[in-house]
């Protein structure tokens, strides 16, 4: 019987896993035997799994010889050990395209697919403006200017999948102090700085729709690019979209905390503001050094199309989302994922050393209806100096 299994017909097993809905099913069926992953490979590039979350954690320095790193999969609340070298002292961010971004303490910038183990070299982030250039002066060894690149320097790496027109398929932007911005695409010699105007709040989170590329500010301010222009860094002059809607961020607003995200939802736009407080006593004198800060709330606004302003809103019609050290994700939520809450990870990368075991522990999942608050991993492996937990959604 086992050999009938073995030689079955190709197009009969390609049928077969073309209804896999799970990498891991799709995975676990390509390594039955050589005939059934030869088929799996000849469907690879027509299948799609269900888009599902998985949690790349924090890497384990300590009594590691394989280097294995941890990932938790949100639709069966399991983890998985995987080895990824590569992964080991370098700055991580996930995206929706099976990609992580990443940045090494030698400054060199690549996607990788952890899956896969497929990369995509970037140009190096060193020198990539004034502000970063090494300066022995200001610092005691090139691993602290290197620490300081990776937890202080960039605030945010976001991957986006560029345009058909355009010759590469992906470019990072990455957010960075200073007001600066920065873009790169494959096989570039250097990163291309995006000059913004002189504004009062700082950028905080790019998305590409359709024919445009939207940056989010602080202070609620929409601008756009044309989407084949800035893939193509041929004109990189942004143009207002929306007005700048302070009154919106009414609750009261610690800027060293609190957090905004953009998300895209199909042909929409979702802002998403998060609350921190710190974790002291009523003077904020003493503090946990093991914690420092938490996630306490979140607001949801939509972008009205019509008068291009944010209106709140208090549910995700069978949506979820996930914010924290990744692209910011918007997914279907399907029979896995609770709708209408927003899993979030730590991404307080400017205070990451404070903690007594760094950064990491600020997790959770918000019901955006109920205002609660619940955990969804309980272990003790999130810390990180330079890169805690993140979002991404495998592919093969």
């Amino acid at each position: 019987m086992a050999g009938d299994w073995c030689t079955m017909p190709l197009d009969l097993l390609g049928a077969i896993s073309m209804k896999l809905e799970t990498i891991e099913d799709f995975i676990y069926f390509s390594l039955v035997c050589r005939w059934w992953n030869h088929a799996a490979s000849s469907i690879k590039t027509e299948w799609r799994a269900i888009p599902t979350p998985w949690l790349l954690l924090a890497e384990n320095n300590k009594e590691n010889p394989n280097s294995l790193r941890k990932i938790f999969n949100l639709m069966n609340n399991k983890c998985y050990k995987l080895t990824l070298p590569e992964t080991f002292e370098t700055r991580c961010s996930g995206s929706v395209y099976g990609w992580v971004a990443m940045i090494d303490r030698h400054l060199n910038v690549k996607l990788f697919n952890p899956v896969s183990k497929a990369h995509i070299p970037f140009p190096s982030f060193e020198n990539i403006s004034d502000v970063m250039s090494y300066d022995p002066e200001c610092f005691d060894s090139r691993d602290e200017y290197s620490t300081w690149c990776l937890q202080g320097f960039v605030t945010k790496i976001i991957v986006l999948r560029a345009s058909q027109s355009c010759h590469h398929e992906f470019v990072i932007v990455a957010i960075c102090v200073s007001a600066c911005v920065a873009v790169a695409r494959p096989g570039d010699p250097s990163w291309t700085l995006i000059l913004t105007d002189k504004a009062d709040y700082e950028m905080v989170d790019v998305v590409a729709m359709d024919d445009h590329v939207f940056a989010l500010f602080r202070d609620g301010r929409l601008v756009y690019w044309n989407a084949e222009e800035f893939f193509n860094m041929e004109f990189m002059k942004q143009i207002d979209y929306s007005p700048r809607q302070p009154h919106i961020l009414g609750k009261e607003l610690n800027y060293a905390f609190n957090k905004e995200y953009l998300v895209q939802s199909g042909s929409e736009l979702i802002m998403v503001i998060r609350y921190k407080e710190e974790v002291g006593d009523e003077k904020g004198e003493h503090y946990d050094l093991d914690i420092v800060y938490r996630t306490y709330f979140f607001e949801v606004f939509k972008l009205n199309p019509t008068n291009k302003l944010w209106e709140e809103i208090e549910e995700l019609c069978g949506l979820t989302l996930l914010v924290g050290c990744n692209s910011s994700m918007c997914v279907s939520s399907g029979k896995y994922l609770q709708e209408s809450c927003i899993y979030f990870t730590d991404d307080e990368n400017e205070f990451w050393h404070k903690p007594k075991e760094f950064g990491g522990h600020d997790m959770g999942v918000f019901n955006i209806k109920t205002g609660e608050i619940d955990e969804f991993y309980e272990g003790d492996d999130t810390r990180s100096l330079i890169s805690p937990p993140t979002w991404f959604i495998p592919q093969l």
